[in-house]
């Protein structure tokens, strides 16, 4: 029989032999480990097992994140797996104890992992194809795992890499439709806040292009601030990347442009990341007035912000209205 971590009566290992033959794997030569319980994710390794009310799941590595300059970081509590049953790659993520705070501004936000606001708002989007997808089990222990729907593609702020094309150039021509799907995205945003709900991580690395749709995907909702400001902050980090084409530090434009010395100050600055340039028209003086003027209320100079979703969209739709 298999290794019963947890204790509950475990599969056959000739059943678990037979599904990996027919999936075309070699099953090790030992006997199978299983896990019933994820809490103790850090011992859960490649090529163990997670059972999940019967639907069992071959761990094939832990995922990885590149942020603030560390390429590569494993998250141990985001596991990639092989559903057994279906022959399908999903990414299951356990239960992590996490908070840490952040500062948008004057303001300290505290940031709490939470499971259970994750599952809340992939009940609230499935079958919206603006949003990633997926459903919640708990383990025998009662641990909701998430159990997530690979999407088959790049990060935004990659994808904007790959483009080719000088910043004016990709203003007429690419940034149009671009930032038509972010709109698209950035509304979506509304239906968790009518919901009391957040995305809680609005990241360029959290907005994901689909390979062969070209759709736009939000993911990663397991962050919890309790309150949507967080949110409509974050969305003016995704615009200045999108529309900088990557990221726009005051280094990068006086190296670019010594003669901005001088002339750009603390009120041009970005209030989430105070080194970011968000009044980007001073560096490119072609960019859309009324784009600016978007990017302008997330700025240290802003005399008016946004309180709502629905507001940025509008601006944004009227910006593309004159282009149109």
């Amino acid at each position: 029989m298999a290794i019963s971590v947890s204790g509950t009566t475990p599969m056959t290992d000739d059943w678990i032999r037979e599904r990996l033959c027919r999936l075309g794997m070699q099953p090790s030569p030992g006997p199978p480990v299983v896990w019933r319980d994820t809490r103790n994710y850090m011992s859960i390794e490649r090529g163990h097992f997670i059972d999940l009310a019967g639907d069992l799941f071959l761990i094939r590595c832990n995922e990885h994140e590149g942020r603030f300059g560390l390429d590569d970081q494993p998250k141990f509590w985001v596991k990639r797996a092989l559903d057994l049953n279906t022959g399908k790659i999903h990414i299951l993520k356990l239960v992590i104890q996490e908070s840490f705070r952040v500062s948008v501004g004057p303001r300290e936000v505290l940031c709490v992992r939470s499971a259970e606001k994750e599952s809340k708002v992939l009940n609230l989007v499935r079958g919206d194809p603006r949003f990633m997808q997926g459903r919640t089990t708990c383990d025998a222990s009662g641990n909701p795992v998430r159990v997530i729907d690979c999407i088959r593609g790049t990060d935004l702020l990659t994808y904007l890499h790959s483009v080719r094309l000088r910043h004016e150039e990709y203003c007429r021509t690419l940034l149009p439709a671009i930032l038509a799907k972010v709109a698209d995205n950035i509304a979506a945003l509304g239906r968790l806040h009518e919901a009391g709900l957040c995305h809680g991580d609005i990241r360029n690395d959290h907005l994901l292009v689909e390979r062969e749709t070209g759709l736009y995907k939000w993911i990663d909702f397991d962050l919890d601030q309790g309150f949507a400001d967080f949110d409509i902050w974050s969305v003016g980090n995704v615009l200045h990347c999108v529309v900088a084409k990557g990221f726009m530090t005051f280094r990068d434009a006086l190296e670019a442009r010594p003669e901005l010395s001088g002339e750009l100050t603390q009120d041009d600055a970005s209030v989430f990341f105070p080194h970011r340039v968000m009044n980007l028209r001073k560096i490119y003086p072609y960019l859309a007035e009324k784009l600016n003027k978007v990017l302008l209320r997330f700025s240290f100079g802003a005399r008016v912000c946004y309180d709502r979703i629905s507001q940025i969209t509008a601006d944004l739709a009227e910006y593309a209205s004159c282009i149109s």
